[in-house]
């Protein structure tokens, strides 16, 4: 498993239109998400910036992979209603502003 972390910024004024799409996520999305083999797929938003942080299972590679063989037409329709919500998802490459995971508490520590 390895976890993966991005970060983006939302066009502004867009943020409640953002909630309401998460809190009516479409099913197929959530199915694909957990067959593509992410798990524990958190959004953080403070105002117009947005963080995500999941697991992937096995890897980050073979969760996007599986993602873009599986199911590239739910997310195509994702990111076609999502686009106009969005002001910066990727840097000047085309590739997400990952971070680097630099520690991890792991388990229960109490």
């Amino acid at each position: 498993m390895e976890r993966l972390c991005h970060a983006f910024v939302l066009t502004e004024g867009s943020e409640a239109e953002y909630d309401r799409m998460h809190a009516e996520i479409w099913p197929e999305l959530v199915a694909a998400i957990v067959d593509s083999g992410y798990r524990d797929y958190s959004l953080f938003r403070r105002g117009t910036h947005v963080i995500c942080v999941c697991e992937c299972h096995p890897d980050v590679a073979t969760s996007r992979r599986r993602m873009t063989e599986r199911h590239q037409d739910v997310v195509d329709r994702w990111n076609e209603a999502m686009e106009p919500l969005i002001a910066t998802m990727v840097d000047d490459d085309g590739a997400l502003f990952e971070y680097e995971l630099c520690w991890y508490l792991e388990g229960d520590q109490t």
